[in-house]
């Protein structure tokens, strides 16, 4: 199959997920569907890119569905969005959240791979 259409089915897949984790509640303005989709999607593509998965796997699954699930976009919006209201705290526990649980996911899917 043509990469480009891999990585667009794999990234409208992706998508739709992200906007369904994406209903979850906030909790005190930290948006807790992000986070998840950062973490596990960290984590995800760790696991595909430590097991040296196929082309065809690559470009469905690592570049096109988690590109298209892991929000960090969002996630900045969101972060300036806290700033914007002045809740400099949350903002950092946002910030550290994710960025911290991401670089731990990414961490775990590597272990899990090279053991």
């Amino acid at each position: 199959m043509e990469p480009a259409l891999l990585v667009g089915t794999g990234g409208a897949v992706g998508s739709l997920l992200r906007f369904e984790l994406s209903k979850i509640r906030q909790y005190r303005g930290i948006p807790l569907g992000t986070l998840l989709v950062n973490v596990s999607g960290s984590f995800a593509f760790s696991l595909v890119v430590f097991t040296h998965a196929p082309d065809n796997i690559q470009y469905l699954v690592g570049i096109g569905g988690l590109g298209g699930f892991t929000t960090f976009s969002t996630f900045s919006y969101e972060t300036f969005r806290l700033m914007e209201n002045h809740d400099y705290y949350m903002m950092g526990v946002n910030i550290l959240s994710n960025v911290a649980g991401s670089i731990i996911g990414v961490f775990l899917g590597y272990c899990i791979v090279t053991m």
